[in-house]
């Protein structure tokens, strides 16, 4: 009889150490990972021929953002008041950096000007104008189409 138990446990721990190995493997990472871009390559070679603007020296910046948006994950408005936290989409790096630089990139195709700098700028290497930025919201909605509102003001640097 003890020979039958220790047998019934063995088989046991076996058969659970078994069952273990195919619940607890490793499962693929579901997360998708986005970022902003700039306008396409096309756009900018036609915009830099037609625009006759004189270069000027431009800082982006400061950027502010909301603190619901200083997370990794994408968030969602599903309503008025109400966002959701993506569990599987998420920033590929801080959203404020990707926003600054995408917003300078394409500010400097449109002005045609290589002369932009993000914030924060050194005394000695201030823009003679500055873009500041207050972006009010800046998520998703239930289609999934982007929404960004913001308050934007173009400040003279002297």
């Amino acid at each position: 009889m003890n020979r039958s138990i220790n047998s019934i446990f063995r088989i046991a721990v076996v058969g659970l150490s078994l069952s273990g190995c195919g619940t607890l493997s490793p499962r693929p990472d579901p997360s998708r990972f986005f970022t902003l871009s700039s306008l396409p390559q096309v756009a900018q070679a036609s915009l830099k021929n037609s625009t006759g603007l004189e270069k000027m020296f431009l800082g982006i910046g400061p950027v502010k953002f909301p603190g619901y948006l200083d997370r990794q994950e994408i968030v969602v408005r599903s309503g008025q008041n109400r966002l959701e936290v993506s569990e599987t989409d998420r920033w590929a790096e801080p959203l404020q950096e990707n926003f600054s630089r995408v917003l300078s990139e394409n500010l400097a195709l449109l002005l045609n000007t290589d002369l932009i700098i993000v914030y924060p700028w050194s005394p000695a290497n201030r823009p003679r104008y500055y873009v500041e930025i207050e972006v009010l919201r800046f998520e998703a909605n239930r289609e999934r189409d982007g929404q960004l509102f913001a308050r934007w003001s173009v400040l003279d640097g002297a």
